[in-house]
């Protein structure tokens, strides 16, 4: 089998090929570590294949004489880490991250293998029970953090009206979402 020096070569001269090992041979190792920063498998997977796509289409400037190791979790990180700026204008994602860190999740290692993206399907299971007015008021005020009076002023209701459905979404939601009920009372109360 060729040094990796010599892989690294090949795939700096377009050897679609050594590219294929180098593949073969770090994506498996990279995966658990994108996973680790993101807790999503979605976005794991993307970043992986991103992460790759770059390496070949800027071959020709990786140094073969550095850690080609290295270099790939470099470009992983600077991956995750402009993923997650996207990632910020979501505020759901932001709280879920704050959740990620919380104290009390270091003493239950049951919800550390809670995943976003699981997470967010099964919340849109649950919210695909309310009805539309309830959805849309959920949404505003949860999601979009919009104050009950901005709201009601927005779909023309009472501001009682939205404490109203917003209760009824709640208790609904609470008890739709299931093993990620933890989560969800933290993110929405």
């Amino acid at each position: 089998m060729n040094s990796e020096r010599t892989v690294v070569d090949g795939v700096r001269n377009g050897s679609y090929k050594d590219f294929q090992s180098l593949y073969e041979k770090y994506a498996p190792i990279l995966h658990p570590f994108v996973y680790g920063l993101t807790r999503s498998q979605s976005i794991t997977n993307d970043i992986v294949q991103d992460t790759f796509i770059k390496i070949w289409v800027n071959r020709t400037q990786i140094e073969p004489t550095l850690s080609f190791k290295s270099y790939l979790f470099k470009i992983a990180r600077n991956q995750v880490i402009d993923e997650f700026r996207r990632k910020m204008s979501n505020p759901l994602f932001e709280d879920y991250l704050l959740y990620c860190e919380s104290p009390e999740l270091s003493d239950s290692p049951t919800d550390k293998g809670i995943d976003y993206d699981e997470f967010i399907l099964r919340l849109e299971i649950a919210k695909s029970k309310l009805q539309p007015r309830q959805r849309e008021i959920f949404e505003l005020s949860k999601e979009q953090g919009l104050p009950a009076k901005e709201i009601a002023q927005k779909i023309n209701v009472t501001e009682q009206s939205i404490y109203n459905q917003l209760s009824l979404s709640l208790q609904i939601l609470r008890e739709e979402m299931g093993p990620y009920l933890p989560l969800f009372i933290i993110l929405f109360g």
